[in-house]
């Protein structure tokens, strides 16, 4: 027999008598561990918890693979195979371990729930494969280059870089390998190591959960009542948490609410006095009139809720922000939208209704000719009609999310086009309805003319691409020379048309740099859309000649990373070129619209703000991050005799209300956004360089970052990992993914913990003013609304 295999029966020869739990106080650590171990292996199955027996009885079958072990425990396989051959000593490959019995998953449980000496001599055994009772340092390198190759986080010389770290912690930096004595006496001396230890086990009832027979299958009938009743009970939910604190901070939304629904009944009750006292209708005209009414009051104010110029200037006006609630005008403007259709539904029937029973006119020649002759010009009413419904339903189908999601944003921007031969056709079809359009309309069209005279203009909106970064992950970073008289706020948004790409189409993007930035704007395109991935190839396939011919530079993040933060560093540098060449053809010309305001705007007027990205909607937090960074930059000073930099604390808090910011982002991997977290790196060290020049100053901003790729559960499959994640913060001072000082959570963030923190101590001065300013994906922002409302706090959600 091998000596590992010798090695291994004398560790764990089950068929040794167990010895007295009284052991000698000079017994070695090891010898304690063994006897204490063995002990849990001899033991029977009546002597296990009761517990863990009823856990085991549950079980349909009599024996656990190590694939069903894995999935169960949320770990790697291997690492469940290195675990297992406590059970099989005399197996020289852990690849032969396939199976575990239930009665040997039962003792498991019990043995990583015993005493701290147990556990830590378990998981030497897992390093120690070789079985020669050392952990060797080629050992522990291949352990963790497995482990890690599993998560799929880190890249080879990354790995390389952290498991050394850890190599240091156990002084195998110096020695080849080290006994567990040596091991335990360095768990046992090091909090962080105990505290990680700790985590290394299971729930005593880990394998309830195994699939021992299929759920029975519902049917369609039985899901669609099952998801109705759930909807029911969310709704009922909902309104059982309707307080009076929710009716004042909703009391602009309340109000406008109840104007928009006076206006239409009174509307109602106008058409209904009027057609049966004076004119006497028979009762479909009345029911059409009623519904023509509304839509002539209501295909007005659909208008009114895009007018952009009109709400960027009620945005920027705190008294006007308050009375009307203009962050909900994309929210109305679909609400309004269903109203719509729904009466132009009703008004049709109500006019067939009335053909068929009151008209001498057959249905044919009253909807295909103009012989009714009815209608203001030319008794095109019914012709005009007919094609209104045919351009809505082209409107309302074009808009629905799937296809505005589905990446086919240019088919619901072109047929949104459509509104103007509606409203020609609308002006005709209706006899008074130019009476209500004239005043929105005219405005309208003032701030058409005004955009089109700005993105013409080379002082606003006509300018170039000065650079470009292929970041990782499909996202595209373009830096645009700023025009001179091109005026934003952190959290606007663009409008931008590259005419190389597509002549006349215009996509929305959220500016991620700072109104601070005078030379240069920057926007962060993610390619999924037909549009978006065309801009995305132009420039990744673009030739060296070309781009020297376009005078563009093009920086490859997605192959070489580190030139993302050599572009985001450099670009407020480099020399803006001859504004002649804002002209030439040589350049790559690009178009601006905008800008136009989102609620992203009223951060710096809270006192305390929570900003939630999610994915890729961190962008318009990107642009307040950075205009905060700037304000540090700007206090600070340098001293002309000695070099040394000092920061203007007045600078800083006196001139504005914002007192704390706490930053949380929920994504599934921290490598698809590298260039903001060269912008965090940044703003972690400028505000470390400040309160360490200021130390009786609060700490400004607080990072929370949530990774979703690796999840959180405390048990053997992620000891590993905190281990070696609190080992490298120890030793280099940062996480280990992101190489920032704040910590990587795993999984998503629990809201409620982390929102009680939002009022710890420390941020008493603002707990009756915090202000949660959201942009993600919709059922992320569900969850935070409700938690919001709990909360009383204030809740903001940019649309995207």
């Amino acid at each position: 027999m091998s000596k590992r295999c010798t090695t291994a029966h004398t560790v764990l020869d089950i068929d040794r008598p167990s010895r007295s739990n009284l052991t000698p106080p000079t017994m070695r650590n090891r010898q304690k561990a063994e006897i204490h171990l063995r002990s849990l292996l001899n033991e029977s199955e009546k002597s296990l918890p009761a517990l863990v027996r009823r856990a085991g009885d549950n079980l349909g079958s009599e024996q656990l693979s190590v694939e069903q072990i894995s999935k169960l425990l949320k770990t790697q396989e291997f690492l469940i195979r290195r675990l297992a051959r406590i059970f099989y000593p005399s197996t020289e490959n852990v690849q032969h371990v396939k199976t575990v019995t239930i009665p040997q998953a039962q003792k498991l449980t019990c043995i990583l729930n015993s005493t701290m000496e147990v556990r830590a001599l378990v998981f030497f055994l897992i390093l120690d494969e070789a079985g020669d009772e050392y952990v060797t340092r080629a050992g522990m390198t291949e352990f963790y280059e497995k482990y890690f190759k599993g998560l799929k986080t880190l890249d080879g010389d990354r790995i390389q870089e952290v498991v050394q770290g850890l190599l240091q912690k156990f002084h195998l930096d110096q020695r080849d390998r080290i006994d567990f004595e040596e091991f335990y006496s360095i768990v046992s001396k090091d909090l962080i190591l105990l505290e990680c230890l700790s985590q290394f086990t299971v729930h005593p009832t880990w394998f309830m959960n195994f699939p021992s027979s299929q759920p029975a299958k519902q049917s369609k009938f039985q899901e669609i009542f099952s998801n109705h009743c759930c909807k029911r009970e969310n709704k009922e939910q909902k309104k059982n948490k309707l307080s009076i604190a929710d009716m004042k901070n909703n009391l602009s939304r309340i109000i406008m609410l109840i104007i928009y629904l006076l206006i239409n009944l009174g509307l109602v009750i106008y058409v209904i006095c009027y057609r049966t006292i004076k004119v006497k209708s028979n009762v479909p005209i009345v029911f059409a009139r009623i519904c023509g009414m509304l839509l002539n009051f209501n295909c007005t104010f659909i208008i009114v809720l895009m007018l952009k110029q009109t709400i960027l200037i009620i945005r920027s006006n705190k008294f006007l922000r308050k009375c009307i609630p203009v962050d909900d005008h994309i929210d109305f403007h679909k609400v309004v939208g269903r109203i719509i259709v729904v009466l132009s539904i009703l008004h049709a029937i109500a006019h067939v209704v009335n053909v068929g029973a009151y008209n001498s006119h057959s249905w044919v020649a009253y909807l295909f000719t103009t012989e009714p002759n009815i209608g203001w010009v030319g008794g095109f009413a019914s012709l005009s009609g007919l094609l209104l419904c045919i351009i809505l339903s082209v409107i309302v189908v074009c808009s629905m999310r799937w296809i505005r999601r589905g990446g086919h944003f240019q088919v619901f921007y072109w047929s949104h086009l459509l509104y103007l031969p509606f409203y020609i056709l609308l002006i005709i079809h209706a006899t008074n309805f130019w009476k209500w359009i004239v005043g929105p309309l005219f405005i309208f069209l003032l701030e058409k003319f005004y955009s089109i005279v700005t993105r013409c203009s080379s002082r606003n909106g006509r300018t170039y691409i000065h650079s470009v970064t292929i970041e990782q992950s499909n996202v595209i970073s373009l830096n645009i020379h700023r025009p001179k008289h091109f005026n934003f706020q952190s959290g606007d948004y663009v409008s931008i048309n590259i005419p190389r790409v597509a002549l006349y189409e215009f996509h929305p993007f959220t500016i991620s740099s700072a109104p601070e930035e005078k030379d240069y704007i920057r926007v962060h395109i993610q390619a999924t859309g037909d549009w978006t991935k065309q801009v995305y190839q132009r420039f990744k396939e673009m030739a060296e000649e070309e781009a020297r011919k376009n005078q563009i530079k093009i920086y490859r993040a997605d192959i070489h990373p580190q030139e993302s933060l050599a572009n985001f560093q450099n670009v407020e540098h480099d020399q803006i070129g001859d504004q002649s060449n804002v002209k030439s053809n040589k350049r790559e010309p690009i178009f601006i619209k905008g800008p136009y305001s989102s609620c992203a705007r009223y951060v710096f007027d809270c006192k305390h703000v929570v900003l939630i990205g999610g994915g890729i909607g961190v962008t318009p937090y990107a642009s307040i991050l950075s205009s905060l960074m700037a304000q540090f930059r700007a206090s600070s000073i340098a001293c002309k005799h000695c070099n040394c930099t000092n920061y203007l604390p007045t600078d800083l808090s006196g001139k504005r209300r914002l007192q704390k910011v706490d930053f949380v982002w929920v994504n599934r991997d921290y490598k698809n956004f590298e260039w903001f977290l060269n912008l965090l790196r940044q703003f972690e060290q400028e505000q470390e360089n400040y309160l360490a020049l200021n130390p009786n100053e609060k700490r400004f901003l607080d990072l929370h970052l949530y990774f979703t790729e690796i999840k959180h559960d405390e048990n053997i499959g992620n000891a590993p990992l905190e281990l070696v994640t609190k080992t490298w913060k120890e030793v280099a001072g940062q996480d280990i993914f992101t190489r920032l000082q704040c910590k990587t959570h795993f999984g998503r963030p629990q809201w409620e913990n982390l929102f009680h923190s939002f009022l710890s101590m420390e941020n008493t001065s603002t707990v009756n003013d915090v202000s949660v300013f959201f942009c993600g994906p919709s059922s992320m922002g569900e969850t935070i609304k409700n938690r919001c409302r709990t909360f009383r706090f204030r809740y903001y959600e940019e649309k995207f």
